[in-house]
């Protein structure tokens, strides 16, 4: 009976032994896949923060940045004058991957008020940009993303502007910058017309066209009108290929684009 019970208990011994090993396995496993899994995530992290290093040494400067609720764009001039599309899904940040980068883009000036198309091909899909500078309605002005497949629209969608907005007045203007014609953002047909013997134009688009003399001086405009009414308005923009404007007394013009 001694020996029965000898036996028992070295079996019971062992019998721990070999569970306190499984369970030291056991745990042991778990610390690896932890460790694994916190490698990974380091290692994603680290490859996401790499990319993002090599796109921001290949950017010159951000045109468009823009969102709507269900995705974020960046267009982006590149160090090689290259243009970049970049989008990301939403709940996606900028501080993560592309859902999409394209490459190649093409810059289209927009009729006479300035604004500006930004069109980047995939297959046979196409992405385009626009930033309306004017149109007959305050809706229809802003940034806008179109989607086209074979040609075919397949999504248009105001974007809410996140740009960050830049000083693009020039250094200095000259009589040159303000000769020409010159449009309101919300009305192509109002325009007022600038001339070299400092006389200039103004045509409402309704019929009624008024004349005057103006006087330049530095970023001011001076408008005196026949009629005996006056205005000054002030010049702006034209730094890096943006559009000339001439702000001020409720009056709020683009020049005209001439290639």
């Amino acid at each position: 009976m001694k020996i029965l019970y000898s036996f028992i208990l070295i079996m019971t011994i062992l019998s721990c032994k070999n569970s306190d090993n499984e369970n030291n396995l056991s745990q042991g496993e778990i610390d690896i896949t932890t460790n694994e899994n916190k490698l990974d995530s380091a290692s994603k992290e680290i490859k996401i923060q790499n990319n993002q290093i090599e796109s921001d040494s290949e950017l010159n400067d951000n045109i468009i940045y823009c969102e709507n609720k269900d995705f974020i764009i960046k267009v982006d001039n590149l160090t090689n004058d290259d243009l970049r599309y970049s989008s990301w899904n939403k709940p996606k940040t900028i501080n993560d991957e592309p859902d999409l980068v394209l490459y190649d883009g093409i810059v289209e000036q927009q009729g006479t008020g300035g604004g500006y198309h930004y069109s980047f091909k995939n297959d046979n899909w196409k992405y385009i940009v626009e930033n309306n500078y004017m149109g007959e309605t305050e809706e229809s002005m802003g940034i806008f993303i179109k989607v086209l497949k074979n040609d075919e629209r397949r999504l248009y969608s105001k974007m809410t502007d996140l740009t960050i907005k830049k000083n693009y007045d020039l250094k200095k203007y000259t009589i040159k910058n303000l000769v020409g014609n010159w449009w309101t953002r919300h009305y192509a047909i109002r325009k007022i017309s600038f001339y070299d013997n400092g006389t200039f134009i103004f045509d409402y688009g309704d019929g009624e066209i008024l004349k005057g003399d103006f006087k330049f001086n530095d970023k001011l405009v001076s408008l005196k009108f026949k009629n005996g009414l006056d205005k000054i308005l002030e010049i702006g923009g034209g730094k890096g290929n943006t559009s000339l404007t001439l702000i001020g007394d409720g009056e709020n013009f683009v020049k005209e684009w001439v290639e």
